[in-house]
């Protein structure tokens, strides 16, 4: 609490009515009131580099109309200070609200931004030299962005647990060769798409919204860096589409399309990514953590085996296009 305190006196000189720990692991994350205004103090285990190209990153996307929060200054006009180890920051709570369940509006407002953060991007002489938690073909020698890959784990614990289901052998042996066939197909060419700095977590719990439903703030850069724009596109779609809650009739697939008719308008695809959007999809989709997390439950209590070796199978052959 008082190292909270200590640090943004260092960005005002109004004494805080309440400061809250909303985080001290690894990460503090303190929420402070100053009068009628909200601050959130974060201190990263970040170098000045990644700091500097923060802030270029997201001076660059609010020129471009793309609100980003910005980091506030300090009384010296910096906008970081380093202390105990750590990098300070201060955003500012912009207006708008938190949703929990999305609409038509919020789908298609967050493919949206998505596309145009994408498009600045690809314009941008800027590179963070570090990789997202998005990404694939890390190797996973350790846990360290860039080698971790996710993808990958999830599909190998889907099949401890599959190839066990001898009754099934021969579906999950057809799931096992899709998915390698698609992963070496991606490998060939995943160096030569489109990529560059993000903001690395493009999600709802990092957004404000307004009433209609349009993106008021986007906010949290600890863990941006550079990535394979499509890989983010179908990360985020997914995630909107098939897991996070959601009010209206639309069906899965419909918001999926709606997320990406959206980005479309605002970044179309290359030749090259349009030629490997199924395979990635495909392997995002069917192995996506959560996903896996609750098959490989119901899968050791012998429940629906059958149903979920085939939905797998099915996933993997789905063609968006």
């Amino acid at each position: 609490m008082q190292i909270a305190d200590n640090i943004f006196r260092e960005f005002s000189d109004i004494t805080p009515k309440n400061i809250s720990i909303l985080r001290n692991e690894g990460r503090l994350i303190a929420k402070i009131e100053v009068d009628e205004n909200v601050y959130f103090l974060k201190g990263e285990r970040q170098t000045n580099e990644f700091i500097e190209t923060v802030i270029s990153f997201v001076t660059a996307m609010n020129e471009k109309g793309i609100p980003f929060t910005r980091l506030e200054k300090t009384i010296d006009g910096h906008q970081y200070v380093e202390a105990s180890g750590f990098i300070f920051t201060v955003e500012k709570k912009s207006v708008g609200e938190e949703v929990e369940r999305l609409r038509f509006s919020h789908i298609n407002d967050i493919g949206k931004m998505l596309g145009k953060q994408h498009a600045v991007s690809e314009t941008l002489d800027v590179c963070f030299g570090t990789a997202t938690s998005w990404s694939i073909f890390g190797g996973n020698e350790t846990d360290a962005l860039g080698d971790y890959d996710e993808n990958e784990l999830s599909f190998k614990k889907f099949m401890q647990d599959a190839e066990k289901l001898s009754e099934l052998s021969v579906e999950v042996e057809l799931i096992k060769n899709s998915y390698l066939v698609k992963r070496e197909r991606l490998s060939t060419v995943w160096e030569t798409l489109p990529s560059g700095p993000i903001q690395g977590d493009f999600c709802p719990y990092n957004m404000l919204f307004s009433q209609d439903g349009k993106i008021t703030s986007i906010y949290d850069y600890n863990i941006a860096g550079d990535e394979v724009f499509l890989n983010e596109c179908i990360g985020v779609g997914v995630f909107l589409a098939w897991h996070h809650p959601y009010i209206g009739a639309e069906t899965e697939v419909e918001r999926f399309y709606i997320f990406m008719n959206a980005y479309m308008q605002e970044r179309p695809f290359t030749e090259a990514e349009s030629a490997v959007f199924d395979d990635l999809l495909a392997i995002i989709r069917a192995f996506r953590y959560d996903r896996v997390e609750e098959i490989v439950q119901l899968l050791r209590e012998g429940k629906d085996a059958q149903r979920f070796i085939k939905e797998a199978f099915e996933i993997l052959q789905w063609r968006c296009r």
